[in-house]
């Protein structure tokens, strides 16, 4: 296994107080998603996600893009239905990760986010991304539906309809116009992405944990109707209230003071 600190790795992990960076590191490519940087991006994502110190995660990519998607290079080659499946199946341990996963994730954006770069940052919480960035579903250009749970996140910010419209199109989506659908959440200078990504990240970690994982959870599951919802408050609601964290939030309140919450 790479060691994920190491600058060289194609996929860096490094810690910031209770927040985990983690980066795309291969920025000759545009950092280009390669099978082994699939697979290290899963390890990263598990091991910031076990880590108890950890209480946010910030998504960025090295250099002056994120992402600009899967490494064409490799699909020159045979890919037996069967071998395709299952590497299909392993990447969506990062989708679930990301979305599912008990830490908040904020994403970076600088320059492109692009076919599987845009599945990414979608799949994050938040979405930063900085002045010259785009977005574009470009997987029908290459005769491909899109993957790692794009038909599902995008059409979750943007609509069915407008969803369908972007991936038939493959239209590259300037940062005005995702800002005004709602693909991304906080603006940013250029080069300032990460910064402004870390700003919102360590708000996350001033809140309490335990809540913040659920309410992910249960977003990831979704709601079919109201009374889904319902029944998640149901679920989840009563073991709060013994919380250690409960207690610290309501003894905050009345001592007129910040609470610290320490996920339990």
């Amino acid at each position: 296994m790479s060691d994920l600190t190491d600058s060289g790795s194609p996929i860096t992990l490094n810690k910031q107080g209770a927040i985990s960076l983690i980066q795309l590191n291969n920025p000759k490519r545009r950092n280009a998603l390669s099978r082994e940087m699939t697979t290290l991006l899963a390890d990263a994502l598990r091991e910031a996600h076990a880590d108890e110190e950890c209480r946010a995660i910030v998504l960025s990519g090295a250099g002056e893009h994120f992402c600009a998607g899967g490494d064409v290079s490799a699909m020159q080659a045979e890919r037996p239905i069967l071998g395709s499946r299952l590497r299909i199946e392993h990447a969506h341990h990062i989708v679930r990760l990301l979305a599912a996963g008990p830490k908040p994730v904020v994403c970076a954006i600088e320059g492109v986010a692009y076919g599987l770069g845009m599945s990414l940052a979608l799949a994050c919480d938040i979405v930063v991304a900085a002045e010259g960035s785009s977005m574009c579903a470009v997987f029908n250009k290459v005769g491909l539906v899109p993957d790692m749970g794009l038909m599902w996140t995008l059409a979750q910010r943007v609509g069915v309809a407008r969803s369908k419209q972007l991936c038939f199109s493959a239209e590259a989506i300037d940062l005005e116009s995702a800002l005004g659908l709602g693909l991304v959440d906080h603006r940013a200078d250029k080069g300032a992405a990460v910064a402004v990504a870390l700003d919102r990240a360590a708000a996350f970690t001033r809140s309490a944990p335990m809540p913040i994982a659920l309410v992910k959870a249960a977003y990831a599951k979704g709601f079919g109707s109201l009374e889904d919802a319902l029944r998640a408050e149901v679920d989840y609601q009563p073991a709060l209230y013994l919380s250690a964290d409960h207690q610290e939030g309501v003894n905050a309140f009345f001592e007129k003071r910040k609470p610290e919450f320490k996920g339990k």
